[in-house]
């Protein structure tokens, strides 16, 4: 389990709504089954947010730039998630599984960084994110907006 990768998740997911993103994380080892992933994916992000602790130090207010490569990176992070989940599943073996996620994580993280954002710092601002509307506002309009083409 790599807690980094968990609490991007967890970021992501606060930072976009639960219906924006219905988030699964990645710290899991088995994919819950059909069945069981409606439910786990509609709690989870109460779930990170209970689980997460409060950061000592959320940073400084994120700028504009800052807030439409978040978004960016946001939408990188989520497309990786939904195409290594279905792979997840498919795995026979736990070590697939775990490859999978590893090269999940590793995709995900060159995602943030290539929005020229840290991983700290994109942490830092889906903390903001949680607990300035201003902030929230204006990263739920970035992320409604149709993606900016490179």
């Amino acid at each position: 389990m790599n807690p980094r990768i968990h609490r991007i998740a967890a970021a992501v997911a606060i930072a976009l709504g639960a219906a924006a993103l219905a988030p699964a994380t990645f710290a899991q080892t088995q994919p819950p089954t059909q069945a069981q992933q409606q439910p786990t994916q509609a709690q989870a992000p109460a779930q990170n947010a209970q689980a997460a602790p409060a950061p000592a130090d959320a940073g400084p207010a994120p700028t504009d730039t800052e807030l439409q490569q978040f978004a960016q990176a946001a939408r990188d992070v989520e497309t990786i998630k939904q195409t290594a989940q279905p792979e997840m599943a498919k795995a026979k073996t736990p070590d697939a599984r775990t490859q999978i996620q590893q090269s999940a994580e590793k995709k995900m993280e060159a995602a943030v960084r290539s929005h020229s954002l840290s991983i700290q710092r994109y942490q830092q601002i889906a903390m903001v994110a949680q607990t300035d509307s201003n902030v929230r506002a204006k990263l739920m309009k970035l992320l409604q907006a149709p993606p900016a083409s490179s």
